[in-house]
């Protein structure tokens, strides 16, 4: 493998240098005809004469003056454009007798309003401010291909196969389109449904809340956001795809999305079906778990159902988005989304217990597990302008769920010399869960005074949730230490909780000098959470579940207050924005606990800090630092002191003195992009520091079992770096990224009263390489190298290394003619884990299409998943005291024939929305279908 990747540096280092000797300069300088005024930052490109591809862009220096190396030596259009000028274009000549052109000086005429069917090139980066801008047109994908393909040819963005996508290494959150909400939140809608070819741009940004975007003040709610802007002429039209396929193992998949949209109206409708593990969106767990089972060994809450890497899912979904602008100042964007998914799921992991000294225990568990979950999901965003002073926002939404999940599980707890038995726990669970839940639903009032930056605004944020659920549980526990014992656990459970939250936000900001503002926030909070936790035993004389025990069961009221009071100051200059502040937050806590009568009263001043700086070297180069102090409050559970267990053999005990942990945490964010050779830096830092971090205390008991309570520790530090370098090659047109991660983290933990500090360090490496060809071939690869190292002082002699090696080929082969030949690699290699679970995964689905129709809008493919048959899921967990080793099931080999439709339907420069199958089978007479879809158009 190493050799391969050898290979692969020498090939790309000396393309690299062939290249620079073959290729030429050209230079010059900007000027404005009227005034004679040196023009500063004009974009100049040079363009493919064949296909007006971008080969080179700069942008002019302070004194007008430009400079385009690695220009290919041949035809190319020079095009130097400028805000409130008219695109200059120059055909310009290059060869091995010339290889430098120089311009003089090159006068720019002021812009008329109508440029005709001019069409100006866009540079394929900007960076403005804190954002980063895609143009799309210069990334080209494979045919067929969605808006998550071509993400994956953006420098700094990465999309895992399930669909997760990370920016500047970190997770995106949020995915708009043309700046708004796109069902809800959920970044798969977007990116999985939407077409390439009607994307514009694709900006990534740190969206802020909307009270913070109002008043300048970041409040610390930053979310990685993506914005697809899309093409003007797509803007009026219907466009969308359907998807019919059936496949061996009586494997299918049917999908279709459907867009119509009509200036600022936009409407879209979804739907999938399929039982290979598909889903075009993110599934959620609002109920806490779908494993089935909390009791007799089996696994704690909070499974892997609806997970794209493991396990085998079964999905129906669908939904509609609306949007529109009502009137002249009401912006509204409305969903709906229902899925289902039926998952099963067959583990196999193996736990390693760290003890004092040299001892540890495993547990060696399998575990099946059935779930079935129903979503139904209603997203809501109005945006009004009242007036030129007010304007309001409110974002409602709800999800409601219900899951039956159902289990089984057998685990073999072993340790000491010659790995002795000390229990055995076979156990079946299954259980029916309702629900409903409102995450951060809020509505703001902003009003702008006739002194500017002097605001006001009030901001409602409201959580609900509810949840009500019913299981019983089976298990047979043995204990053959410290003697032979067999506890049978049958009983019924009974769980259900509401709770609400409401925060209210006050904000007043006023100038108090040229470029300076204050503001004053107050925030006061009210949370309530009412569980109950029932467990009955079951009594085999009366035949039912009569006996409760109060030792499985905790039910509690718990209600919050608080009232924050913060001050900040913020100074910005044309290249410098700073701002510094700090709050004081006065919490009370009130947790009954209604099982065992036990109240708990808290009362905590906790303090929030909060510094950001920004730094603009110049248009394409800034520095981002953000610093924020904030509190973490002990939960419920963890303050409560009564003995709790799940299962008979674990047990947790709440600690009543635990304080508040604060979190120190500093993130730093560098860009640059070199427009005159398409180098891109992207650069980012995380660190944290944790005083009184809330960690668990375990005892190990001599039945195997564990016994759990809480402490506050020191010692708890994260750090975290990610670094991407790119660049452009022009032979052949494509893009070189080489990525590295480095994570840190550091933590302590009591095993036995014996203090425990993890150190954990990652270290990873990717290289990228993707073609940005307009015809015929199209390609990425990537490879990705991962070292892990673990260290433990409670065992130095578990000490351990681990990695792996990931290569992944995308390659897609397509012809004039319609024929597509396309082949996905992944090969997994997973070194240095324990026995039976070090694995090398070599997963090849190579397929075969022909498109059809006049304007190729249909396609017949056939494909093969998993050619070699060898899928495997193999993953490592590691924690404080744990190391986990765990084998899933997944998909293997099936073929799959599948027909897509593509529509395209556009209005372009026309007035008039188009008729949604316009001419689609005009002149489909015995010729068939050659004659028709005449009057659509691929945009």
């Amino acid at each position: 493998m190493n050799k391969v990747l050898l290979i692969f540096f020498i090939l790309i280092i000396n393309h690299i240098d062939g290249f620079s000797q073959n290729s030429g300069t050209i230079r010059g300088i900007i000027k404005d005809t009227i005034g004679q005024q040196v023009l500063r930052d004009a974009s100049v490109m040079a363009l493919n004469s064949k296909d007006s591809s971008v080969e080179v862009s700069s942008l002019s220096g302070a004194g007008g003056n430009f400079v385009l190396r690695n220009v290919p030596l041949t035809t190319v259009i020079l095009q130097v454009s400028f805000q409130g000028y008219a695109p200059y274009f120059k055909t310009i000549t290059l060869s091995t007798t010339k290889t430098s052109v120089n311009l003089d000086t090159i006068y720019m005429i002021v812009q008329a309003k109508d440029l005709g069917n001019v069409t100006v090139k866009q540079p394929p980066i900007a960076v403005k401010k804190d954002t980063v801008e895609f143009n799309a047109g210069s990334y080209s994908v494979k045919p067929n291909a969605t808006a998550e393909d071509l993400l994956k040819k953006l420098p700094g963005v990465d999309v895992d196969n399930t669909g997760a996508i990370k920016a500047q290494g970190e997770t995106v959150q949020r995915v708009l389109v043309d700046g708004k909400r796109f069902f809800g939140d959920d970044p798969k809608m977007a990116t999985k449904n939407l077409p390439p070819d009607i994307i514009d741009k694709i900006q990534v940004f740190d969206d802020l809340s909307d009270q913070s975007k109002f008043t300048g003040f970041d409040d610390g709610n930053r979310v990685k956001t993506i914005n697809i802007t899309t093409k003007k002429n797509t803007r009026k039209g219907y466009f969308g795809r359907a998807v019919g396929g059936i496949g061996t193992d009586e494997n299918y998949d049917e999908s279709f999305n459907m867009h119509r949209f009509d200036g600022d109206q936009q409407i879209s409708l979804l739907g999938q079906a399929n039982d290979i593990n598909k889903q075009n969106f993110t599934p959620q767990d609002i109920l806490g778990g779908n494993t089935g089972g909390r009791r007799g060994g089996g696994p704690p809450r909070g499974g892997t159902a609806g997970t794209n890497a493991t396990g085998i899912t079964t999905t129906w979904a669908g939904g509609g988005n609306y949007k529109d602008t009502w009137g002249k100042n009401t912006d509204i964007t409305a969903s709906y989304f229902y899925n289902q998914l039926h998952t099963t799921n067959d583990q196999q992991s193996l736990t390693q217990n760290l003890l004092p000294g040299d001892s540890s225990t495993f547990n060696n568990q399998n575990n099946y597990s059935i779930s079935r979950n129903r979503d139904h999901q209603i997203n809501m965003n109005i945006e009004s302008t009242l007036d030129t002073s007010n304007s309001i926002v409110f974002r409602p939404n709800i999800v409601f769920q219900n899951s039956s999940p159902n289990s089984s599980s057998t685990t073999l707890t072993t340790g000491g010399l010659g790995g002795k038995q000390i229990n055995q726990s076979v156990s079946t669970g299954n259980s029916t869960n309702t629900g409903f839940n409102i995450n951060n639903a809020n509505f703001i009032f902003r009003h702008k005074f006739a002194k500017k930056s002097r605001t006001f605004s009030a901001n409602i944020n409201v959580s609900a949730g509810a949840n009500n659920g019913i299981g019983y549980t089976y298990a047979v526990n043995n204990f053959y230490v410290p003697f032979v014992k067999t506890d049978t656990i049958n009983q019924r459970y009974i769980d259900s909780s509401n709770n609400f939250t409401i925060s209210p936000t006050l904000s007043y900001t006023e100038p108090i000098g040229k470029n300076q503002i204050i503001e004053i926030n107050y925030n006061y909070s009210y949370s309530s959470n009412n569980s109950v936790n029932k467990t009955y035993n079951y009594d085999n004389n009366a035949h039912e579940f009569l006996q409760f025990d109060s030792l499985f069961s905790n039910s509690y009221k718990f209600t919050s207050h608080s009232n924050r009071l913060t001050l900040n100051y913020r100074m910005q200059k044309e290249k410098m924005r700073f701002s510094v502040g700090s709050g004081v937050q006065w919490l009370d806590q009130n947790s009954l606990n209604t099982t065992k009568s036990i109240l708990v009263n808290t009362h905590f001043i906790n303090v929030t800090p909060t510094a950001n700086f920004m730094y603009s070297f110049s248009r394409t180069q800034n520095l981002r630092i953000f610093y924020m102090g904030r509190t973490g409050q002990p939960s419920v559970t963890q303050l409560q002191p009564l003995k709790t267990t799940s299962d008979s053999i674990n047990f947790q005990i709440g600690n009543p003195d635990l304080k508040p942990q604060f979190t120190h945490s500093l993130r730093a964010l560098y860009t640059s992009f070199d427009p005159t050779t398409q180098r891109v830096i992207f650069a980012t830092i995380n660190a944290s520091a944790t005083v009184n971090d809330i960690q668990s205390s375990i005892t190990q008991n001599p039945n195997g079992g564990k016994t759990t309570t809480y402490a506050n520790l020191s010692g708890t530090y994260n750090l975290s770096g990610y670094f991407n370098y790119g660049f452009a090659l022009n032979k052949p047109k494509s893009n070189l990224n080489f990525t590295t991660n480095i994570n840190y983290s550091q933590s302590q933990t009591l095993v036995n009263n014996v203090s425990n500090f993890t150190y954990n360090t990652t270290l990873g490496q990717t290289i990228k390489w993707t073609t940005n060809l307009k015809k015929i071939f199209d390609m990425n690869f990537s490879s990705t190298t991962t070292y892990n190292i673990a260290r433990y002082t409670l065992q130095a002699n578990q000490n351990a290394n681990f990695y792996t090696e990931t290569l992944s080929a995308e390659i897609t082969w397509y012809s004039k003619s319609g024929w597509i030949v396309a082949s996905n690699f992944d090969y997994t290699y997973n070194g240095n884990r324990a026995a039976g679970y070090n694995t090398s995964v070599p997963l090849w689905s190579p397929s075969v299409a022909k498109q059809v129709f006049k304007n190729k809008s249909g396609e017949f493919r056939l494909s093969i998943f998993d050619l070699l048959n060898q899928n495997t899921n193999v993953t490592r967990n590691i924690t404080a005291n744990t190391i986990q080793d765990v084998r899933s099931n997944v998909l293997t080999r099936y073929v799959m024939l599948t027909f897509t439709y593509n529509l395209r339907n556009f209005a372009g420069q026309q007035q008039r929305m188009p008729g949604m199958f316009q001419g689609m089978f005009r002149g489909m007479g015995p010729g068939g279908f050659g004659g028709g879809m005449r009057n659509f158009r691929n945009e």
